[in-house]
């Protein structure tokens, strides 16, 4: 009873890890606004405008065999940047970065950035082109 008690926990605990995800952009440009426009297979979530110092974020329920993937087009007056913000993990690197299952990109001076967890740094991924 003990063991069937601690599994449902643990498998109730990893379908919450797996399954609930936040995706935020944030506008870090001082002088610029940034469009994005991300979508995944089913949804299209649209362009949007977002001003120096604001951010966007969605929420979303990671299907059951974990190959959710959602990737953006970023414009700005430094260029453009394109690439997945959340993909289907077959190593940690995603999961690493993202803390409590928000994954932060940010829009910087060099391009696009994913800030690393609580710590408060920052990993460029997709650069201004």
């Amino acid at each position: 009873m003990i063991i069937n008690s601690c599994f449902a926990q643990s498998d109730s605990s990893l379908i919450d890890q797996f399954s609930n995800w936040e995706v935020d952009i944030v506008n870090d440009l001082k002088d610029s606004t940034l469009v994005v426009h991300c979508k995944s297979k089913d949804d299209d979530l649209g362009e949007h405008v977002i001003k120096a110092g604001d951010k966007y974020f969605w929420k979303f329920h990671e299907n059951v065999l974990q190959t959710t993937l959602y990737w953006c087009n970023f414009s700005s007056k430094r260029g453009q940047a394109s690439g997945q913000v959340f993909w289907p993990e077959k190593s940690h690197w995603l999961s690493d970065r993202c803390n409590r299952n928000t994954c932060i990109w940010v829009a910087k001076d060099d391009g696009i950035s994913i800030r690393l967890g609580a710590f408060g740094l920052y990993e460029l991924v997709y650069p201004w082109k």
